[in-house]
Order: structure tokens, then C-alpha cells, then sequence
């Protein structure tokens, strides 16, 4: 049988195994190194030889793509399970709490969604956005979200909670974030009546 008419054979397990591995490495790379990071850093995070990266990923272009689109999905899969579960104020929390921990993680990368991204990633972003927008305004109608919110600063406010950067020279940890995350979601509470 000619090549041009050999069907198409899945994988390899151990092929498979390895570009979830240089995914999961590029992400870590460029989360803590930043976009231009290279691919022998993506390799040495990833426990693969450089070579395997570049035969999955031959072009820069195609690596900070999946890399964008596995960060999106993952948030979009979050929002989607909370609206599933009627955007309850329980629902918002972990959504929100999710999207600081994950903004604050890759601060380089939710920064560069429009600069590196392209077609499929603007896609998925847009698709986030309308997620957020949604569960932002379902939590505001059940009346626990305040109202003079709007979806636009919830981003930003996930972003305030997790900053990347340590402050004062005092270091960033995990612990700090979570905390920071609580007071900023009780601040995104209504005002109870009669509380100055």
C-alpha cells in the first residue's frame, strides 16, 4: 500500500505520555521564566530530551498555543461545572478561587493571551469571558454577588488577590494567596443591612 494511503495509526502510549509530560513542563517553564524560555528548560522540567520537544512542538508558535489553550480549558471547565451547579454562591467561590490560583501561577501567560495567541486561543478566551460573564450575572440575580460589580473586574480582582511578585520584598506562598483570597471574596459579598 502506498504511504499517502496508510491510514492513520494513533500515538504510541509512551509518545502520548511524553507530550502530556512537555506540556505540563512548558507551562511550568514559562509560568516561572516567562514566555521566551527555552526549550531546554521546557525539557528539563518536562524529563524529556530537548529533541522531544521540538518534534512535538517544532515551532515556538505552536508550543505557547497549547500551552494557552490547556490554561484556558481548564478554566473554562471550572466555569462550566460552577454554572452547571446554578452559579450558587459555593460554585462562584471555587470559580473564582481557581481563577486567582491559576492567574496568580501564570501571570506571564494570562498577560500575553491577545500578543501570542492566535485564532483558536482568542476562540477560547472568548468563550471564557462569556462564561465569567454569565456566572458573574447569575450570582448577582441570586443576590449573592454585590451589584455595582460588574464581570469586566472579577479578573482583576483574581489577579490583586495572587500577584506573582512578592511585595516589600516579603516572598509569595500559597498559604498568603488563599487568605488574600477569602477577605477579597468577602468584600465581593452584599452589604448585610444596617452593617456600617
Amino acid at each position: 500500500m502506498p504511504s499517502a494511503e496508510r491510514p492513520e495509526r494513533p500515538p504510541r502510549a509512551d509518545a502520548r505520555r511524553n507530550a502530556a509530560r512537555v506540556l505540563t513542563g512548558a507551562r511550568q517553564a514559562v509560568a516561572a521564566h516567562g514566555l521566551d524560555v527555552s526549550y531546554h528548560e521546557i525539557a528539563r522540567r518536562a524529563g524529556v530530551g530537548v529533541g522531544t520537544v521540538y518534534r512535538r512542538y517544532p515551532e515556538r508558535g505552536q508550543l505557547m498555543e497549547a500551552v494557552l489553550l490547556d490554561l484556558l480549558g481548564e478554566l473554562t471547565t471550572g466555569a462550566e461545572r460552577a454554572l452547571d451547579r446554578g452559579a450558587d454562591w459555593p460554585a462562584f467561590t471555587s470559580f473564582f478561587t481557581d481563577l486567582a490560583l491559576r492567574t496568580g501561577e501564570n501571570a506571564g501567560l494570562t498577560a500575553s493571551l491577545d500578543d501570542r495567541g492566535g485564532p483558536r486561543v482568542a476562540a477560547a478566551r472568548r468563550r471564557l469571558l462569556e462564561l465569567l460573564r454569565r456566572l458573574t450575572e447569575h450570582a448577582q440575580r441570586a443576590g449573592t454577588l454585590r451589584a455595582d460589580l460588574r464581570w469586566h473586574d472579577i479578573p482583576f480582582l483574581a489577579k490583586a488577590a495572587t500577584s506573582a511578585a512578592g511585595v516589600l520584598d516579603l516572598p509569595d506562598d500559597r498559604s498568603r494567596a488563599e487568605r488574600c483570597i477569602r477577605v477579597i471574596l468577602d468584600g465581593m459579598r452584599p452589604p448585610v443591612a444596617g452593617r456600617s
